[in-house]
């Protein structure tokens, strides 16, 4: 017989009746969830055969990850905590499980999944999550589901998702149009979430500010100063709603894109309240002329001082046995960037050095400019995937002026969707245009 290893722990804590094996298979006894049910273990995966107890189902997607149902059908915070601590495939496969016993679990619980599903910028995963709330209409969940929903999907630029869902929501209150008028003035979409607000306001729903701030956004997006600053107004007058700060900033940055710096400077001297240093920090970002530093292009290497010897050696050992795979991908994707950077070039792309701030010649500081990150992963993105798949990039950094060209002119030559979220904003580039219209 094979050997397995239990978890003791999670198996000493289970009711006595409950730990009794017949060969290597855990079974309970009936009760009145319906047939009986067993899990058979096979090497380290808990293979689902169906489990009962008078008090309890346990459901697991391994040895390290199982849940207890109680006969109520309540989840125990096991799940929970599968979400808190980001185990979103582990999550998925009990949901499934669960699913088959004719287990739903609560709002409350989709909403912590797929805010995990945000935090660790998973699209895959939660268009399953999604997938699970359209399969169960008989338990209908809280608009607050459908408003993660939206959220996850213009989070993760999935702007058509984000749309389809919140086109078919059965019910939306303020939070729902809020987030899918900022969701898209992120995204670059001034126009279509300044559509919403109409749409909004055409629906009786009364804004707040909150959606004064996605408008603000919006015209951002659009360069439209006139019609932002008539918003900024109307909050206060027709709604006696009082901008905060957040208004502020967004008001000096849609005059600082515009150029309109002297009317930025005047727009502060006459706030009411005592400007932040967001406030200035905006005012100084198109006060000065000039490119954005690129530092910290590389990132940092992790720390091992915390891990003890054993760890660090498998931490070792691990990366060692990876190098190989890991030197060839990232030769694959240097060789794919120089020949992109070959085809720009023909196309009418000419390096703008101006963005490389060390004093070095002509000829380094344009290769400089050629291996900045985002270029790379999208090289890689482009091997990696079928023709046509939009490519997503997040940056932790302000993109530069002369990357947001280059992708500009890439994205026509590759006939893809390019998508790069910088540490300000989402930049969707397609057909050779983007969709911030060169405000950033």
């Amino acid at each position: 017989m094979a050997e397995v290893v239990v978890n003791s722990l999670r198996f000493c804590s289970l009711p006595r009746s409950t730990r009794n094996f017949e060969g290597i298979a855990l079974k309970l006894p009936q009760c009145s969830l319906g047939a009986s049910t067993s899990f058979g273990i096979n090497g380290t995966s808990i293979q689902d055969k169906k489990i009962k107890d008078n008090h309890l189902m346990v459901v697991s997607s391994s040895p390290e990850h199982i849940v207890h149902v109680h006969t109520d059908n309540q989840v125990s915070s096991e799940l929970k905590q599968l979400f808190r601590d980001g185990k979103v495939k582990a999550a998925l496969q009990v949901l499934d499980k669960l699913e088959n016993s004719g287990i739903h679990v609560e709002s409350i619980d989709v909403i912590e999944l797929l805010r995990a599903c945000i935090d660790m910028k998973l699209l895959e995963a939660g268009k399953r999550v999604h997938e699970y709330v359209m399969r169960t209409p008989s338990k209908p969940y809280t608009s607050a589901v459908f408003n993660k929903l939206v959220e996850m999907y213009c989070v993760l630029s999935d702007l058509r998702s984000a749309k389809g869902v919140f086109d078919k929501m059965p019910v939306k209150d303020l939070n729902s149009w809020n987030l899918m008028m900022l969701g898209l003035a992120e995204n670059g979409q001034g126009r279509e979430a300044l559509q919403i607000f109409s749409q909004l306001k055409e629906h009786g729903v009364r804004p707040n500010g909150s959606s004064f701030l996605g408008v603000v956004i919006a015209c951002g997006c659009l360069g439209a100063v006139e019609e932002g600053l008539k918003h900024f107004v109307s909050m206060s007058r027709d709604y006696d709603i009082e901008p905060t700060l957040e208004h502020y900033v967004g008001i000096v940055d849609l005059l600082g894109k515009t150029q309109k710096i002297a009317e930025a400077k005047e727009f502060i001297r006459n706030m009411p309240i005592e400007p932040s240093s967001a406030v200035w920090e905006t005012l100084e970002k198109y006060s000065k002329p000039g490119p954005i530093k690129q530092l910290g292009e590389l990132g940092s290497f992790p720390s091992f001082s915390g891990l003890g010897h054993s760890s660090r050696k498998k931490v070792k050992d691990n990366q060692s046995s990876n190098q190989t795979k890991v030197n060839s991908e990232r030769s694959k994707a240097y060789e794919k960037l120089r020949s992109l950077s070959k085809e720009v070039r023909e196309a009418g792309y000419v390096p703008d050095t101006k963005y490389v701030l060390h004093d070095l010649d002509q000829e380094a500081k344009e290769k400089a400019l050629m291996y900045h990150s985002e270029r790379l992963a999208i090289a890689y993105g482009l091997i990696s995937t079928r023709p046509g798949t939009i490519l997503r990039i997040i940056k932790n950094l302000r993109i530069c002026g002369d990357c947001h060209n280059f992708i500009k002119i890439l994205s026509s030559i590759e006939k893809r969707e390019i998508i790069v979220r910088d540490n300000k904003r989402f930049h969707h580039f397609k057909d050779g245009k983007c969709s911030c219209r060169d405000y950033w």
